[in-house]
C-alpha cells in the first residue's frame, strides 16, 4: 500500500470540511450583509425622525423667545 491512497480519505475529509466551513461563512456573511442593510436603512429613518424632531424644536424655541420678548415688552 503507497502513502498516496493512504492519504487520499484524509486529504478529500479535509477538503469537505473546508468545504462546510466555507459554505457556513458564506451563509454568516450574507446574514450579516443583510442585517446591516436593516440597520442603515433604521439607521436613515432615525436621522430623519430628530432632524424633523430639531426643526420642531427649533420652532418652539422661536415661539417661547417671541412670547418672552413680548411679555418682557408688556412690563416695561
Amino acid at each position: 500500500m503507497n502513502s498516496q491512497s493512504v492519504d487520499t480519505p484524509n486529504v478529500q475529509e479535509q477538503v469537505n470540511k473546508l468545504e462546510t466551513t466555507v459554505t457556513q461563512l458564506i451563509a454568516v456573511c450574507k446574514k450579516l450583509s443583510e442585517e446591516n442593510s436593516t440597520y442603515k436603512g433604521s439607521n436613515k429613518q432615525l436621522m430623519i425622525e430628530r432632524s424633523e424632531l430639531q426643526s420642531k424644536n427649533d420652532k418652539v424655541r422661536g415661539q417661547v423667545e417671541a412670547m418672552v420678548h413680548r411679555l418682557k415688552s408688556m412690563d416695561g
